[in-house]
């Protein structure tokens, strides 16, 4: 009866860790390591086609097309060349700065101002085949 008494207590304490080491586990992984931004993992993992690029360690989604967007676009305009994009891929590991998923290498990036205001906005302006894409900062919430 004490050997069962034992083994019980083994195993008790046993689960008890390892719920523990689970809980803990469970709570790093939900911690913010990427100070809460979106990251191209978590983008990719939902729409592996997503036209996406990096700038700042943010990421940035293509709104060209997107409904309510393209009544809005007419009201932002070029500021200032930050780059072209440096590599093209659909990998989330090494998705770095100036990394894109659709955009060629080369392709020229600028930020972006409302026509009436200087102040620079959360919106990349990207010059593509003659024309524009409207890249908008994706934000976490």
């Amino acid at each position: 009866m004490i050997r069962i008494n034992k083994l019980i207590t083994i195993n008790k304490t046993f689960f008890n860790i390892l719920f523990t080491i689970f809980s803990l586990m469970l709570i790093a992984g939900c911690g913010v390591a990427d100070d809460g931004k979106i990251t191209a993992r978590d983008v990719l993992k939902q729409n592996s086609d997503a036209d996406i690029l990096m700038y700042k360690g943010r990421i940035y989604s293509n709104m060209t097309e997107v409904e309510w967007f393209e009544q809005k676009n007419e009201q932002y305009i070029k500021y200032n060349l930050i780059g072209e994009i440096e590599k093209q891929s659909t990998n989330s590991i090494g998705f770095n700065d100036m990394t894109a998923t659709k955009l060629p290498v080369g392709t020229k990036v600028h930020s972006s101002r409302e026509v009436d205001n200087d102040k620079e906005l959360g919106i990349l302006i990207v010059e593509f085949e003659g024309g524009y894409l409207y890249y908008m900062q994706l934000l976490e919430g």
